[in-house]
């Protein structure tokens, strides 16, 4: 199951920290095997990194740096993306980092082209986008969604995605 890297404890995030869920240490890990993965840090953008945002503009939404809105690492963050989702077809499940412009899952704000508007609350990150498209299917949550009820079903749904021809659920 993949998993934001920060959400794990590493400290990947733009700001050089981490984002640690309890909740996912005391209740999903026991039951997955977690795949951590940071699409930024994985696409070189360093630790820790100019912060960056989505961005409307006439070529669609892109991720821009916000203080340097010349820096466009849209393509950088696609690849990574394409490249994370041929090389584990097998997914069961995956849980991302809210509000971020590679992992947020329609929370992510979208700006407008001078980044003081907010176009759209509910925008997911780059990376998000691409593997829901890859994977349509896949079961999929914020760490802001995690609660009993919430994990419980993402357990579920992730069990019978495991037991589908070839691939393997960890006991």
């Amino acid at each position: 199951m993949g998993i934001s890297s920060c959400l794990t404890g590493q400290r990947v995030r733009y700001d050089g920290l981490d984002k640690f869920n309890a909740l996912v240490a005391e209740r999903i890990a026991p039951y997955c095997r977690l795949l951590p993965f940071c699409p930024e840090a994985v696409a070189g953008m360093g630790i820790p990194r100019p912060p960056i945002n989505l961005i409307q503009t006439a070529d669609g939404i892109r991720a821009l740096g916000r203080d340097k809105p010349h820096r466009d690492v849209t393509g950088r963050l696609l690849t990574v993306a394409d490249i994370f989702a041929n090389s584990y077809p097998a997914l069961c499940g995956y849980i991302l980092q809210s509000r971020s412009p590679s992992c947020g899952l329609n929370t992510t704000p979208v700006l407008d082209p001078t980044q003081q508007q907010v176009l759209d609350s509910q925008g997911s990150g780059l990376f998000a986008q691409r593997i829901r498209a890859r994977f349509p299917d896949l079961p999929l949550l914020n760490d802001t969604d995690l609660n009993e009820a919430t994990i419980e079903r993402f357990l579920h749904d992730i069990r019978l995605r495991a037991m589908a021809p070839g691939l393997r659920f960890k006991q």
